[in-house]
């Protein structure tokens, strides 16, 4: 089902009849009515049209297009006395809906919204939108007669409707756009602007999980998106260097190309939120990733980083020549060595929590040591613990 849906909002009545305009479409083909969702309904083909207005929308323009469909003169007069009133009712346009059904011949409904100048009148309006689309598997929106704020709530309301009903395509954000010198509109498409609220929420959710599949389902370049998807993986399995080597990749063919559009705007929120890959030595990329999972509330990975960032800083500052910092044996050593020779330093106590820390989010057993069991009992003490830790062990930079 594909239903078309139109905002009918108010304005004085001419006394020779509303206006009927030549709507002029990007295809170069054109179209005359005085509402123009009937002109849309010609061009895109809609199974149905609904068309939401308040009790004081201007109803009767509706009819003027059809100046040759049979109405009694007593229905009329009391339509346009109850628009001039703004009380129009449901009855009025259960009545309404049938005469303009029959004269276009598809179905034709209309519902009354509140002003929704209010939130409580604007989730009415989203309450009536999804009821209306509900058996719909693409929804388009007409802006053009609505009132002046209902653009910005017909925006909130496809992203409402995408969200609650992700499988719902949302076709097209249509505007006409009258000239007055010419007398007629060019129609436009403006449902482009989901696309930045795809940009937007892919980088939300870059942030809270550091996923990067979202962005790279909006990158048009499929081998960078490629990469992109592929980095992502990695970094869910901490495979960060395997990771790196695909990001700088990424990173650098986005830059070397010309990007229009959101992709360009939001390129350096992009590159801000992978640029740990710039970071030459494995102790700097470690710390990196640790602190920004700990920023976006991660805390396992956080916890996993930070352990491991410390240890490659242990074999780092052994000083000993040709130690591989990623080789087993000589992290392991490196690890009891500091068991063994550090136990009474302030910083070992630091230590202590973070492995404890680190055992118990990757593990899920009982914490036995008591500040790892103090630091469990909120997200805030978690954090806490964890940001001391890494202050305390991972300084900034390494001999």
């Amino acid at each position: 089902m594909h239903t078309l849906v139109s905002f009918l909002g108010r304005s004085v009545r001419p006394a020779d009849g509303y206006r009927r305009v030549k709507h002029v479409f990007a295809d170069g083909t054109s179209d005359v009515s005085s509402y123009f969702a009937y002109s849309l309904v010609r061009q895109i083909r809609p199974d149905e049209l609904v068309v939401l207005g308040t009790p004081g929308s201007m109803w009767d323009q509706l009819l003027s297009d059809f100046p040759d469909c049979p109405t009694e003169d007593a229905f009329l007069l009391e339509l346009l006395e109850a628009v001039d009133n703004g009380e129009v009712g449901i009855g009025l346009l259960a009545q309404l809906s049938g005469v303009l059904s029959r004269a276009a011949g598809y179905d034709v409904r209309l519902r009354l919204i509140p002003d929704a100048l209010d939130e409580g009148g604007q989730a009415a309006l989203l309450e009536v939108l999804s009821e209306e689309t509900s058996s719909s598997e693409e929804v388009g929106l007409d802006i053009t007669h609505g009132y002046r704020h209902l653009p910005m709530l017909t925006l909130m309301a496809a992203l409402y409707l995408r969200t609650i009903r992700p499988d719902t395509k949302i076709s097209g954000l249509w505007y006409a756009l009258l000239d007055p010198a010419t007398g007629s509109a060019s129609i436009h498409d403006i449902g482009g602007i989901l696309h930045f609220a795809d940009w937007i929420h892919a980088v939300q959710k870059c942030d809270v999980s550091g996923d990067l599949d979202g962005v790279a389902a909006l990158v048009a370049d499929r081998e960078v998106a490629s990469l992109l998807r592929q980095a992502s993986f990695l970094e869910t399995i901490h495979q960060g260097q395997l990771a790196r080597k695909l990001l700088i990749e990424a990173r650098e063919r986005l830059k070397a190309t010309p990007l229009g559009g959101a992709v360009r705007l939001f390129l350096p929120a992009l590159l801000a939120r992978t640029d740990w890959v710039n970071q030459s030595r494995l102790y700097q990329r470690q710390r990196a990733h640790a602190i920004l999972a700990l920023e976006r509330g991660d805390m396992l990975r956080a916890a996993l980083y930070g352990y491991e960032a410390f240890i490659t800083r242990l074999v780092t500052e052994s000083g000993e020549p040709g130690k591989d910092v990623n080789d087993h044996n000589a992290r392991k050593e490196a690890r009891e060595r500091y068991r063994d020779n550090s136990r009474r330093s302030v910083e070992f106590r630091h230590y202590k929590i973070l492995d404890g820390l680190r055992n118990v989010l990757a593990h899920g057993n009982r914490a036995t040591v008591k500040e790892v069991q103090r630091a469990l009992r909120s997200r805030e003490a978690l954090e806490d613990a964890l940001r001391s830790a890494f202050g305390a062990l991972l300084p900034e930079a390494l001999p």
